[in-house]
């Protein structure tokens, strides 16, 4: 039996404060080098902002990356377009549902403590999709925009736990 290969690439938006925080830092970091000739005082903390230029700004800018494979759904993060990591692997024949968002079928488990998880654009007008699974000892409510060959390739083997809108 051959393994099924769907992979979908989903960009966060830029949050609003994105721009701000990276002026302030860039511009901080600028000053603060520029007073250092002034005070060696001022090093310390143009070592911490260009710490923060280099290690935190470069995680603002994120891409998700969702890979179905043969029956596991494995999710990462992509930082700059330089920089992956992988932040969860669920194994989907644990997967109790998988719904677009607004699905009458996912209102069953409303009341379950999942841990809620968003890796999708955070745009409101793209479709969102519900997959609750079970993460270890925890059950993990994730929030998802897979393209349609991922939808459909999750509908195809598991089509009793799969649900639409309509």
């Amino acid at each position: 039996m051959e393994d099924l290969y769907v992979e979908c690439l989903v960009e966060r938006k830029p949050k609003p404060s994105d721009p701000l925080i990276k002026g302030l830092a860039y511009g901080g970091t600028v000053v603060c080098f520029l007073l250092g000739f002034i005070s060696i005082l001022f090093l310390i903390p143009f070592a911490v902002l260009l710490a923060v230029d280099l290690l935190l700004i470069p995680k603002m800018q994120v891409e998700y990356e969702y890979l179905y494979v043969s029956r596991s759904l494995q999710i990462d993060a992509i930082y700059s377009k330089q920089r992956r990591k992988k932040l969860v692997e669920y194994d989907l024949d644990k997967m109790e549902a998988f719904g677009a968002a607004g699905a009458w079928q996912l209102g069953e488990f409303k009341g379950l403590k999942t841990n809620d998880k968003d890796y999708s654009s955070g745009d409101s007008e793209a479709e969102k999709w519900i997959l609750i699974a079970h993460n270890g000892q925890d059950i993990d409510r994730v929030c998802l925009e897979p393209n349609s060959a991922m939808i459909q390739a999750i509908k195809n083997i598991y089509p009793r736990k799969t649900f639409t809108n309509t």
